[in-house]
């Protein structure tokens, strides 16, 4: 199931209604949130999706969180119980994301103050490694995530997650995406976009080695 929004808890509630086996039903990374499984409870038992991220509060980052946001009534999060939900814990993975990429603009400009071209600089020398997780105080939180002029994306690993009834639970280790059969395709896809669309613009600006610290 691919699946967005709203559709997503629609799917799965009426999945399970109609006697689905829900260990058949699997959905992609964003239709794996607690609020895609949780209005059809217990009945999800066995619903399957894709994560990048781990889910839970306990790691150090993800307690000054609460500790200095949650508690201080700062957090736009509805309620307590909302902050180490699936979503809630990509949330972080993203703010980490963009928090080094401006971190690696600052260093590679020695500028304070980036702008935009600054950061996607410090983007394509994203390179946040095991030991950079424990430093941000998110030890296994995610798989290391290398970034560069020629890959945007990373194609990381991803592991799958099973809803218990009331909350989601690993169950694989980290998997690699299928890149020899996969990038091929993507890469022959836009060489013909590229193809169809005479004048396409060559990339003039130069690239970044990866920031070392």
């Amino acid at each position: 199931m691919q699946g967005w929004g709203a559709m997503n808890p629609t799917a799965v509630k009426s999945a399970a209604d109609n006697n689905f086996p829900m260990n058949r039903l699997v959905g992609n990374w964003w239709s794996s949130s607690d609020d895609d499984a949780r209005p059809a409870g217990t009945q999800a038992k066995g619903y399957t999706g894709l994560d990048i991220n781990a889910v839970g509060t306990d790691f150090p980052a993800i307690q000054d969180i609460l500790k200095y946001v949650v508690d201080k009534g700062k957090s736009q999060v509805a309620s307590r119980d909302k902050v180490g939900e699936n979503f809630y814990d990509r949330a972080v993975l993203n703010a980490v994301l963009v928090a080094e990429a401006i971190r690696n603009a600052q260093h590679l400009t020695g500028k304070k103050d980036v702008n935009g071209a600054d950061v996607r600089r410090g983007f394509e020398t994203l390179n946040i490694t095991d030991a950079r997780w424990k430093e941000l105080g998110l030890p296994g939180f995610a798989t290391p995530i290398h970034l560069s002029c020629s890959d945007h994306n990373g194609h990381n690993l991803v592991s799958v997650v099973q809803w218990d009834g009331t909350k989601w639970v690993k169950t694989t280790e980290s998997l690699e995406p299928i890149k020899d059969k996969v990038m091929p395709l993507i890469d022959e896809a836009a060489q013909n976009y590229v193809k169809a669309n005479a004048g396409w613009p060559k990339r003039t600006e130069t690239c970044d080695k990866v920031v070392s610290r």
